[in-house]
């Protein structure tokens, strides 16, 4: 019992494999419902003429819309429409060895020569493959053999339905030329016209098939604007020269003095003016119809008419002839009509218009905003100056001491020297050498306060910013001897190293000072818990190649790795009494004027780099920053 168990999965496995096998071996399994069908396409003419691409893409499409198989086309050619022989048995035994071993699930059969080559040698070759013809005639098909496996479309070519639309658009024309070749195809053209001709007794009909393109040609050139020219087809010439059909008709039609009419959909736009016309892919799609029903194995219609011809008229003809566009009739096509912009591209207009006027719009309300971030922009830059003015006010506060000590200075010295003056006179000992040394120490004394002032009041000024060439060495100079008296109240020692040629920047020399006055003070604070011999600031300026490197380093504790960062972050201080502007605002500043600031530890101390760009380069910085 145990064994029997273990074998139940293996016949389980054996039994499911046979009904999947007997389920694909029957006949009419999906599989067979996918395979690949093939088509073989006989032309009795070239196979890349215009008209029978139309066809060809046409029938393409129809079959593709009927069917889910994957159809593989194959073209064969006998072309007997420019070379007039039959193909006989050779060619049908050279057909039946190349496709010995391919199977061929239908048969389209294109011309009338194509047809009478393959019905005649039809056992032959694929005697159970459905077959469908056209482009023949309508006497042609009524010849061929009533089948279950024959299906098909005739032509309608309305050579009477084309007079007649030449004579609406000519109505004084008396005159028909049909011009074409002397192939077979094109005397069958031919005999059409003929066969329409007796329908139309107050014309006059002239059949001209030339000895050569060119002469035809010729000819056109020489004929009179009321004549109607008739082109049917032109595969070969009577000096033999062999042509396709619409490109002999672009020669023709070029040199023609008269409008060119013909029955072709191909030739439209080549150099027709106008015809009564089958459309060959609508052709084409109900043939390929019919080629879906052969493959599907449906039950075949007998061979039927193509569809309809309408009236097809090219609108620069009409121009360029000069006949005027109520003489179309109601019921055709007008192509090609060089219509005014407005009428042909109404939409497109209408859209450019409306993109123009929301442009408009959208112009006004930016030059608004424009006008509106200007007015911001000026505001702006007058709470910038107020603000920078604020700022050197404030610096100005915290050296209140050091400027009055240093003021003080020079107004003692002056007031003790008046007091020798005075007792020296008083006295009467006064000698004049001493008078006068006393006069010269009080006026270097006034110009000592007096500069200091000057200083004072240049740093404390209300002024509009000027950028303009400056030595920042002067600018550091100034600033260093307002923050001495600083330093020595506070004991440190300041170095001022300037470059040793005058350092050109395009700046505004009060912001300048502004900004190192900012740093001395930093570096004075980050100098006063250290012993008073160790307390020392430098201020330097150095050539950077492009630019002019300006450094205040102190010798203090340095900045901590976390704060580097944030120290030109606006209301970031690590002081106590701070309000974390200072720096904000000198970078500011230094940004303004095109340049960077930078900071780092410097073992010890922390130095403070501001690089200002040289004239030659500030212009192309600034403009640079601006955008």
């Amino acid at each position: 019992m145990a064994r029997l168990l273990r074998l139940l999965p293996v016949l389980a496995s054996c039994l499911l494999l046979a009904v999947a096998a007997s389920v694909f071996a029957q006949p009419g399994a999906t599989a067979a419902v996918d395979r690949k069908v093939q088509v073989l396409v006989i032309t009795g003419s070239d196979p890349y003429l215009p008209g029978f691409v139309l066809i060809d893409r046409g029938m393409r499409a129809g079959v593709a819309s009927s069917t889910p198989r994957q159809v593989h086309w194959l073209y064969e050619s006998v072309d007997t429409a420019r070379f007039g022989d039959t193909p006989g048995t050779e060619v049908a035994e050279l057909y039946a060895r190349k496709y010995r071993n391919t199977r061929i699930d239908a048969v389209v059969l294109v011309t009338e020569p194509a047809a009478e080559f393959y019905l005649r040698f039809r056992d032959r070759l694929w005697p159970s493959a459905p077959v469908v013809v056209h482009t023949v005639s309508p006497a042609f098909a009524a010849q061929l053999p009533p089948a279950p496996w024959l299906t098909g479309l005739t032509t309608r070519e309305d050579a009477a339905g084309t007079l007649r639309i030449a004579q609406a658009l000519q109505p004084d024309a008396r005159r028909v030329l049909v011009v074409g070749g002397v192939a077979p195809f094109d005397v069958q053209q031919f005999d059409r016209v003929r066969e329409a001709a007796p329908q139309f007794d107050r014309l006059d009909f002239e059949y001209v098939a030339g000895p050569s393109l060119a002469s035809i040609a010729k000819r056109l050139s020489s004929e009179a604007r009321d004549t109607i020219v008739y082109y049917t087809t032109l595969f070969r010439d009577a000096s033999g020269g062999m042509y396709v059909p619409r490109d002999a008709l672009e020669v023709m039609a070029r040199s023609s003095a008269a409008p060119i009419y013909g029955t072709f959909d191909s030739q439209m736009g080549h150099g027709i003016a106008a015809g009564s016309m089958e459309p060959f892919v609508e052709r084409g799609e109900r043939v390929g119809a019919l080629v879906a029903r052969a493959l599907h194995g449906e039950a075949l219609p007998t061979i039927a008419t193509a569809p309809a011809s309408r009236c097809i008229v090219d609108a620069r003809q009409l121009e360029r002839f000069g006949i005027p566009s109520r003489r179309v009739p109601a019921d055709c096509e007008l192509r090609f009509v060089r219509a005014t912009l407005l009428r042909q591209y109404w939409w497109q207009t209408l859209l450019v218009a409306g993109v123009i006027a929301a442009q408009a719009v959208l112009i006004a309300q930016l030059m608004l905003q424009r006008r509106q971030r200007r007015i911001a922009e000026a505001r702006l830059q007058k709470n910038r100056s107020q603000l920078l003015h604020a700022s050197r006010l404030a610096v100005a506060g915290e050296l209140t001491a050091s400027i009055a000590h240093e003021i003080n200075q020079p107004l003692g010295a002056i007031l003790s020297n008046a007091e020798a003056a005075e007792m020296l006179l008083v006295s009467g000992r006064g000698v004049p050498a001493e008078l006068l040394q006393i006069l010269r120490d009080i006026r270097s004394d006034d110009l000592r306060a007096s500069q200091v002032i000057k200083r004072l009041r240049a740093l404390l000024a209300r002024h509009d910013v000027e950028l303009a060439p400056c030595d920042l060495n002067q600018i550091a100079g100034d600033a260093v001897a307002i923050l001495r008296a600083e330093a020595r109240r506070r004991g440190i020692t300041l170095d001022f190293a300037p470059l040793a040629r005058a350092p050109d920047v395009r700046g505004d020399p009060v912001q300048l000072q502004q900004v190192i006055i900012a740093l001395a003070l930093n570096a004075f604070d980050a100098s006063a818990g250290l012993p008073e011999s160790e307390r020392r600031v430098r201020i330097g300026i150095d050539d950077a190649g492009d630019d002019v490197a300006l450094t205040v380093r102190d010798f203090g504790a340095g900045i901590a790795d976390a704060d580097l960062p944030r120290v030109f972050d606006s209301f970031f201080t690590t002081k106590k009494q701070g309000m974390g502007l200072g720096l904000s605002i000198a970078r500011t500043i230094v940004d303004s004027h095109g340049g960077s600031m930078s900071v780092a530890n410097a073992e010890p101390g922390a130095e403070f780099r501001v690089a200002l760009p040289k004239m030659a380069q500030a212009s192309a910085r600034l403009d640079a920053n601006a955008t």
